[in-house]
C-alpha cells in the first residue's frame, strides 16, 4: 500500500512539473491591474487571472511586465528587463 501511495505521489509531482514546463511567457505594457481580483490586463488586450492576486502588488499601469501563463491563467509576473540582463551575463 505504501508503494502505491509513493507511486501516486510521484506521478502527481511529475504531472505538475510537466504542466509548469508547458507555461508560456508574454511581455507587454500593463493597462490595468487589480490585486484584489487577481486580474492583469496588457495593452494588447490580453487579460490574465492569478489565483494569488498578491503577486500583482507593486505592478502599476504603464509598466512593462512579463507574464508566465497557461492560457489566461497567470502563473507569475516578472520584470522582463531584469530577466534579459540576468541572461546576458554568461
Amino acid at each position: 500500500m505504501r508503494n502505491l501511495i509513493l507511486a501516486a505521489a510521484s506521478v502527481a509531482f511529475l504531472a505538475s512539473g510537466a504542466a509548469a514546463m508547458a507555461a508560456e511567457q508574454t511581455e507587454g505594457t500593463v493597462t490595468s491591474v487589480n490585486a484584489s481580483t487577481g486580474t492583469l490586463t496588457l495593452q494588447d488586450g490580453q487579460t490574465f487571472t492569478f489565483s494569488n492576486g498578491k503577486q500583482l502588488l507593486g505592478i502599476l499601469p504603464g509598466q512593462t511586465v512579463g507574464v508566465a501563463h497557461q492560457g489566461s491563467e497567470g502563473l507569475g509576473a516578472f520584470n522582463p528587463s531584469r530577466a534579459r540582463a540576468d541572461n546576458s551575463n554568461g
